[in-house]
């Protein structure tokens, strides 16, 4: 089967929208650029992300980034990039793998042009080897597919996306809303770049709010995965979902639901595969000044993966940030994933698990130090594709806030 390859011009365009949104979607905005470069040195007890071939050294790491945020009581919108260079000691070879590249438009609370209707707008790129990376830079959407968090040592991958959000309240208790969705993941140094994989999807939803607290409604999707040498699938989804403000600080989203999946015959095998299996998504989140906390579960259908057919995925992460004093900060972040094939005639099992934590101090208003820890486990009936990774790093970032008021 021919594969086509992504088009990268939508993921431009959404990011573009962004852009021009942050420009001049509001009046009397506050608009804030930090430009920040980091510096590194750390150690790496795999350097060559392997099972059999375990291997230590230290290195050098360079981070130049640009933030672009826009602020108003109509646009919430931030744009992220940055560019993240490894090196070495003892291994200059390995080096020019250490290279990280990403970029990603959130949308906070988006653009409304009117007090009824807003546009979020969303957008992320992220070529890395590192999958601790991956795993955090690459956003959760509970309207989208989840990405896998799988590493296959230094293959490079490519992740990139886009969406578009868009929300109507069609009366004081009724809210629509629709969000299209592409994304894709790439592997440029595989041969044959077998697991290179495409979706394109949407989903509509439409909740009743019972009180200012408490909402329910319902929702429906649908999503074509495509693949390289296997045959393209369709994913739907239906189901019920609900939300319930506990406090001010304390917020639980939820979906619960079926998702159908049909992939056709192919060549090779000229059965046509069917299955459905529940799925579902919740989100909790605490806020309490200064400290933040969120926690997050999903099942379901995916193609991204990075298996290179659909797999059943389930994940579920946490992450928490303080700032206990004027100067000192601390965070910590975790994920684990269980994927298996569906299809497949002898299915496989991968489970990654991923965490990273750092503490913070800023001495000055535009200098800080910080430790940070990443660590990375994964068990699978891949071959070679057991994992252990650990990496600790001290770093220094210089960067500024320039403000400008239009």
């Amino acid at each position: 089967m021919k594969y086509s390859p992504p088009r990268k011009a939508e993921w431009i365009s959404i990011m573009a929208l962004g852009i021009f949104l942050m420009l001049n979607g509001a009046e009397a905005a506050d608009y804030r650029v930090t430009p920040s470069i980091r510096l590194g040195q750390g150690w790496d007890s795999n350097i060559f992300a392997t099972s059999d071939n375990v291997v230590s050294d230290f290195y050098t790491t360079v981070t130049p980034e640009l933030t672009l945020a826009a602020a108003s009581p109509n646009l919430s919108m931030q744009l992220r990039a940055g560019v993240e260079g490894r090196w070495y000691y003892d291994h200059p070879e390995v080096s020019s793998a250490g290279y990280s590249k990403y970029a990603r438009l959130t949308s906070i609370e988006g653009w409304k042009p009117t007090a009824r209707f807003s546009i979020s707008p969303g957008a992320y790129y992220l070529e890395t080897r590192d999958s601790t990376a991956r795993s955090f830079l690459v956003p959760v959407d509970p309207t989208v597919p989840p990405q896998g968090i799988a590493t296959y040592g230094l293959q490079k991958s490519r992740d990139f996306g886009a969406s578009i959000g868009l929300r109507y309240q069609a009366t004081p208790g009724v809210e629509t809303a629709g969000t299209v969705y592409g994304a894709a993941r790439q592997f440029p140094d595989q041969p044959g770049r077998a697991s290179d994989t495409r979706t394109v999807g949407g989903d509509v939803s439409v909740r009743y709010a019972f009180s200012q607290r408490s909402s329910a409604g319902v929702y429906g999707s649908g999503s074509k995965e495509d693949f390289k040498d296997t045959p393209d699938a369709r994913v739907f989804g239906v189901g019920l979902l609900a939300g319930h403000q506990f406090s001010p600080l304390f917020r639980i989203d939820g979906r619960l639901g079926m998702s159908f999946v049909r992939q056709p015959a192919s060549a090779v095998d000229n059965t046509d595969h069917t299955g459905n299996d529940p799925s579902g998504t919740v989100t909790l989140a605490y806020s309490d000044n200064t400290f933040q906390a969120s926690l997050y579960g999903n099942f379901g259908y995916s193609g991204q993966s990075g298996a290179g057919q659909v797999t059943r995925q389930g994940t579920v992460g946490i992450t928490l940030a303080d700032q206990f004093t004027q100067r000192w900060s601390w965070s910590l972040g975790g994920n684990y994933q269980v994927s298996r094939t569906v299809f497949q005639a002898a299915s496989s099992d991968v489970k990654t698990v991923n965490g990273t934590g750092s503490i913070r101090y800023a001495p000055w208003e535009w200098g800080t130090f910080d430790l940070t820890g990443n660590a990375t486990g994964q068990r699978s009936d891949v071959p070679t594709g057991d994992l252990t990774r650990y990496s600790v790093v001290l770093g220094f970032t210089l960067g500024k806030t320039y403000s400008a008021f239009q």
